[in-house]
């Protein structure tokens, strides 16, 4: 028999690696297809680096959520498989090791990464989507800048711009800008031969070449000249934009405020957000459960088929949980319904690991043979 401990430092470092190697590979191609989404629209709108970067760290806690899962039950899948063609789990099961002895570390593992998750819906996604719709707001906004036409006057957030024209690159020739956003004092006055527009975090960054700045008036006039001088232009993205704050809406709220909400109101939808934060920590412990009765098939069976079947019931359940939760926040099904789809879940899971673990594989005949076992009158 071998010891527990080495057997539990195998399976775990075999279940580990196709773990990180599975949920790299993925997190990669989703966050591929959304940057391959998001870049041609940032490099049409000039929008800086920093504005970029933001908005895509805002999507990773939101795919790990969706990634972390499917990673699970494929490294879990692949290890079993491993086993069952190598022919080490019948070495196991000669020991008078079951199942749930073999994998009990994946099990730890999953327990662990199911309150990883459970951290991750409560405090970190919601805080995720709300900075994730500031950015897109501001992004936005960088798209509703003016557009300064040559030898026209543009007024922007309480200035005034105009130039004789604009080169192949870009740059505005002669330009004259009127800043009047102070109104304590005078207008002040900018005169350039050259100047350079460009988007920044907070609004429009104007940069002008070779020019001269008057303030005052009347007999207090002062002319500055420069080499070079920037101006800063916020913009208030309130106008057409709103900003959102955690109270906003329940898909912002951290796990303590959304219960302080839902002591208040019980609106179908906060009802609904308040259940489907706790599904994803619920289904990795069914998705061990599931994952060793479809992996172990009879050896001679197509190995394509049991994988197909796998994803299958992955895409099953995902879609199951989606279409529950839009018809518990559209008050279509009521709010124990999630709750009463994971309990069946589990009963499947269950039901399922209990047939491969007593007959050894997973097929219809068996399963046949572990029900008339429950029906059957006890002598």
């Amino acid at each position: 028999m071998f010891p527990f401990s080495c057997l539990s430092k195998y399976i775990f470092k075999n279940w580990l690696i196709p773990f990180v190697g599975i949920l790299l590979l993925v997190s990669t191609v989703f966050m591929l297809q959304k940057v391959l989404f998001w870049l041609p629209r940032l490099i049409e709108n000039d929008v800086p680096l920093s504005l970029a970067l933001q908005l895509f760290s805002h999507l990773i806690p939101t795919t790990l959520l969706l990634v972390i899962p499917v990673s699970y039950f494929f490294a879990l899948y692949r290890l079993v498989k491993h086993l069952q063609n190598n022919s080490e789990l019948d070495a196991f099961y000669a020991g008078g090791l079951s199942l749930f002895n073999i994998f009990r570390p994946v099990l730890l593992a999953g327990i662990l990464l199911s309150l990883v998750l459970l951290w991750m819906n409560m405090v970190t996604i919601p805080a995720s989507k709300m900075n994730m719709y500031n950015t897109i707001a501001q992004l936005s906004a960088i798209r509703a800048l003016p557009n300064f036409v040559p030898q026209q006057f543009s007024d922007v957030e309480g200035m005034t711009f105009y130039s004789e024209g604009q080169k192949s690159d870009g740059t505005y020739i002669k330009v004259l800008i009127a800043d009047e956003r102070d109104d304590s004092q005078n207008p002040i006055l900018y005169f350039a031969n050259q100047a350079n527009i460009s988007t920044s975090d907070i609004g429009l960054l104007i940069q002008l070449q070779d020019g001269h700045q008057l303030t005052g008036a009347k007999d207090k006039l002062n002319l500055t000249r420069f080499e070079a001088y920037r101006l800063q232009v916020p913009l208030v993205f309130e106008h057409g934009f709103t900003t959102m704050k955690p109270e906003s809406d329940v898909a912002y709220m951290d796990a303590k405020r959304l219960y302080q909400h839902l002591q208040e109101d019980t609106h179908p939808r906060s009802l609904a957000e308040w259940q489907r934060r706790w599904i994803p920590s619920i289904s990795i412990i069914i998705l061990f459960f599931l994952a060793i009765p479809l992996s172990l098939q009879a050896k001679r069976s197509s190995k394509g088929g049991s994988f197909v079947l796998a994803l299958l019931v992955l895409a099953m359940i995902e879609q199951i949980q989606l279409v529950t939760h839009r018809k518990i926040g559209l008050d279509i099904l009521p709010w124990w319904s999630t709750w009463a789809i994971e309990v069946g879940y589990m009963v499947i899971a269950l039901w399922l690991f209990f047939v491969v673990n007593k007959y050894g594989n997973l097929s219809f005949k068996n399963m046949k043979k572990s029900l008339g076992k429950l029906h059957s009158p006890s002598i």
